[in-house]
């Protein structure tokens, strides 16, 4: 298990991107790819966030970056020829989590996933 950090969350999409410099919020945890997890399906109301699950790719490392992404819109069918819409768009979504040392005053910091999510924090299990 990782150690306990802080960790900026920061969103964006293919086009706009996410900034690491001016982070959504912040979430101290040792779990930071649940984190990333919960960040992107706690932004969808209750009857897509199974769509979400589905839709989700999740990499990276935890000592520099882990993003979330979900590349063609949820509701979207295939383009012309089959190609998707993040093809010719970049992401739909895209959700970063990254260790921060220092926390850009004024933006939210939570001191739990837990206190970060509340009742949602349940959407990712620990083994998730």
């Amino acid at each position: 298990m990782a150690e306990t950090r802080l960790y900026g969350v920061s969103s964006g999409d293919g086009n706009n991107g996410v900034s690491q410099m001016f982070a959504d919020y912040y979430v101290r945890t040792n779990q930071p790819w649940r984190l990333a997890r919960l960040a992107a399906l706690t932004e969808f109301k209750l009857d897509w966030i199974e769509r979400a699950r589905d839709a989700l790719n999740v990499d990276g490392e935890a000592d520099y970056t882990i993003a979330a992404v979900i590349y063609d819109p949820l509701d979207q069918e295939e383009c012309e020829e089959g190609e998707s819409w993040g093809d010719n768009n970049g992401a739909w979504r895209i959700w970063e989590v990254f260790p921060e040392d220092d926390p850009r005053e004024g933006r939210p910091l939570y001191e739990s996933i837990e206190d970060c999510f509340g009742d949602d924090a349940a959407l990712v299990s620990d083994e998730d």
